[in-house]
Formats: C-alpha cells, sequence, structure tokens
C-alpha cells in the first residue's frame, strides 16, 4: 500500500537575499520549492575567503532541489534531507578537487520541509533555524563554529562570541571533506508558529530579542525586509538572507514528542 500522503499546510512564505554593504559579492544563495503538498526552503552560505563560496553555495541548493525530487516517495522526509544533503556535499567536494580555481571551496547548508503539520531540518555550518511560538523565540539549530564550541565549554560568554574575532569561523561545512556530519530534527508545528531561516550575516547583526520582536510585529514578507534593513543598519558587515514562514494552517500532529533531535 502506498504511503498516506501529507495534509498540505497553508503557509505564508518570503525570503529575500541582499549583498550588505561591505562586500562586492553575495555568497549567499536563498531557495524554495514545493515538495509533497507542502514546502521546501533552504538558505546556503559560501564559506567566506574560500575560493568558488558564491558557486558552492548556489550548487547546494540545486543539488538539493533536484535530489528531493528524485527521493523516493516512499522514504521519510527526514531521510529525504538527509541524503540530498550528503549528495550536495559529496558533488561539491568532487568539483572543488577536479576544478584547480575551485580548490576548497565549501558553504554551509540549513535546509528545511513543513509537510502536512511537521517541520524537518537538515543543518551543516552556522545559519541558524528559529520557531516564534507564542511570543517566545527559540533557536532549534546549533551552530557550527569555533564560538560556538567555546561558549558550550563557558569559555566564552554570548556577549564574548558575539563580537569575537573567530566568529565566522565554521567548523563543519558541505565541500571541505568527503563525508560530513548532518544535524536532522523533526518537530511539530501548529498555526500561528512562524518559523525563520537566516543566515550569519542577519542573526550576527540582529539581536535574538529583536529578532522576536520583527517576526512578532510583521508578516513575513515585511519581516524579512525589516530583517535585512536592520542589519545593513548595524554595518550590514556580511552577507544577508533571510526567510520566514508563517504557518497558517496544518494538520494536527500525530501522538509523538513534538521535537526530535538527530545526526
Amino acid at each position: 500500500m502506498p504511503p498516506a500522503r501529507a495534509v498540505m499546510p497553508e503557509i505564508e512564505f518570503f525570503q529575500l537575499t541582499d549583498v550588505g554593504c561591505v562586500r562586492a559579492e553575495n555568497e549567499d544563495a536563498v531557495g524554495h520549492w514545493p515538495h509533497e503538498d507542502g514546502l521546501v526552503f533552504a538558505v546556503a552560505d559560501g564559506v567566506g575567503g574560500h575560493a568558488g563560496g558564491e558557486i558552492a553555495s548556489n550548487l547546494a541548493l540545486e543539488v538539493l532541489a533536484r535530489e528531493m525530487d528524485r527521493a523516493p516517495g516512499s522514504w521519510p522526509v527526514a531521510k529525504r534531507l538527509r541524503r540530498a544533503v550528503q549528495e550536495a556535499n559529496l558533488e561539491i567536494y568532487t568539483k572543488g578537487i577536479t576544478v584547480p580555481e575551485l580548490r576548497r571551496m565549501a558553504t554551509t547548508l540549513t535546509a528545511s520541509a513543513v509537510v502536512g503539520g511537521t517541520l524537518v531540518a537538515a543543518h551543516v555550518g552556522d545559519c541558524r533555524l528559529f520557531l516564534l511560538r507564542d511570543l517566545k523565540l527559540m533557536q532549534l539549530t546549533k551552530d557550527h563554529t569555533w564560538v560556538w564550541e567555546q561558549m558550550q565549554y563557558g569559555i566564552l560568554s554570548p556577549e564574548e562570541a558575539r563580537n569575537h574575532p573567530r566568529r565566522h569561523m565554521v567548523t563543519r561545512c558541505l565541500g571541505a571533506e568527503l563525508i560530513v556530519g548532518i544535524d536532522v530534527l523533526t518537530l511539530d508545528v501548529k498555526p500561528g508558529d512562524v518559523v525563520l531561516q537566516c543566515s550569519d550575516g542577519i542573526h550576527g547583526a540582529v539581536g535574538e530579542g529583536e529578532l522576536g520582536e520583527l517576526l512578532t510585529a510583521h508578516p513575513p514578507e515585511a519581516a524579512c525586509r525589516a530583517l535585512v534593513r536592520r542589519a545593513r543598519e548595524e554595518g550590514g558587515e556580511d552577507n544577508l538572507s533571510a526567510q520566514v514562514a508563517a504557518i497558517i494552517d496544518c494538520p494536527a500532529p500525530a501522538t509523538r514528542p513534538w521535537w526530535r533531535f538527530g545526526r
């Protein structure tokens, strides 16, 4: 018997990417695609200082979209996302070692799928996924960065990490190694939830409290524009990308833990 199709959630979605105020090129890439009566959206940030960052971020989204479309319908969404991100890593790594001018190119990637009443995400790097629920903003992903590790050990405070000179040093990304560790999380969503996915140019410039305020005050398009505007007002030192998905309606979740997180 074929698997039952998910009931399509009603989502208001918008995305925006901006070069910022300092950099000449935009190494961020954003994309969204319909998938199994739901929505997949992703943000990738080409690793700064590496050749081909812009090519790597765009290739990651190209492979993600292709592999999600090709994946067997019998696979759970989490497996499809994980395999798609694995394939993106492999293709970026292979291109980086076969094309001399693209050697060591890499990118971060955070990809989310809202299907039925469930949000599934696959994450590598320092873009972030947030959930606004009942006026409270929660960061769902952890940064794969040097400063995040130092915070976990209690060596750096959040305030020290925010402006640390090594804050952009990623410890995990696509294309650097043949095999990459991928964080995968699954959680139930409900009407009224707002999902924010953004590059470090946004969350590095705009504090978490203000992120929540802007998401609360604005619908997705206005929220994206406000986030980019505020990041530019704070200097816009990096490329700036934001994706906002407001859950208008969705089916009730099955009986299970509302949040599962794994590797």
